[in-house]
């Protein structure tokens, strides 16, 4: 997507990383209390909307992490994400609870947390989240005087596996599994 037909008001809230520093330091000395979330937002669902909504009452600003394509890719495998990393960008900063949005280059948010320094980590119970209090992503917002806070997921019986795998059927389903490992890049604009 060309820098023109992104909308003005998706590009004051896109952050990058390497504005994450200033932009924490700015918000603080303004007296705002941060919040942090990340996450790979794709196929945006109630159960994310709601989550969005819960963390933004944890403080002021809300900065989401939309992890990267390729972090993506390195993590749930080749097949996903479905959207490309700019385009989940832009849908989940037009949700009135979001502040600003950041690309997370990585699969852990952590370098992002150390750059933002955030007052509040919000974070979804996982499977890899049943032991947080060791993460190293708590560490580094505890050392920055931050707490983490994880919440259940906000629907249980929605996720973007299960919309994908309702949308196309029992059968499709296999079939386009199959189509999928084969696709190297997600869908863009």
């Amino acid at each position: 997507m060309s820098a023109a037909a992104m909308p003005s008001s998706f590009k004051k809230r896109l952050i990058s990383q390497s504005d994450l520093l200033e932009l924490g330091e700015k918000l603080r000395e303004n007296g705002k209390k941060i919040v942090f979330t990340a996450g790979s937002w794709d196929l945006m669902h109630v159960g994310q909307t709601r989550y969005l909504e819960e963390g933004s009452k944890l403080g002021d600003i809300l900065v989401v992490g939309v992890v990267s394509d390729r972090a993506i890719a390195k993590a749930k495998g080749p097949n996903k994400p479905i959207l490309g990393e700019k385009v989940r960008a832009e849908v989940v900063s037009a949700l009135r609870c979001v502040d600003f949005v950041t690309i997370v280059p990585e699969p852990s948010c952590a370098p992002s947390l150390g750059l933002l320094k955030p007052d509040v980590y919000f974070t979804v119970k996982e499977d890899w989240a049943a032991d947080w209090q060791n993460s190293k992503e708590n560490r580094i917002v505890e050392k920055s005087g931050g707490k983490t806070v994880v919440v259940d997921r906000q629907s249980t019986n929605i996720s973007t596996s299960k919309i994908l795998a309702r949308a196309i059927g029992g059968g499709l389903s296999d079939v386009l599994k199959d189509f999928m490992q084969y696709r190297k890049d997600p869908l863009k604009e």
